[in-house]
């Protein structure tokens, strides 16, 4: 993944976080959290399994509170060092 690609995909999940509210359950029929988490990662170029990405994304705009440090690691972590440095 690209810094640019992490960069944007943690800004998604901030923008969507703070739109969230605790009255419309992520559960809810009303309510499409995987909508959400695909625009996150909409043109995300990446050939890797992204389950667990998937699912602390999802965690994370239910619930920034608990899992903002967790994601961020985790998307940090699939920059490879060379990006960082360059970026």
């Amino acid at each position: 993944m690209k810094l640019e690609d992490a960069d944007l995909i943690l800004q998604k999940v901030g923008t969507i976080a703070i739109m969230y509210y605790p009255e419309l359950p992520a559960d809810s029929p009303d309510y499409r959290l995987k909508e959400d988490v695909d625009w996150c990662l909409t043109d995300l170029d990446t050939g890797e399994d992204i389950t667990e990405l998937r699912e602390l994304i999802g965690r994370t705009i239910v619930d920034p509170t608990t899992h903002r440090e967790a994601l961020t690691e985790h998307i940090y972590g699939l920059v490879p060092e060379s990006a960082e440095a360059d970026g």
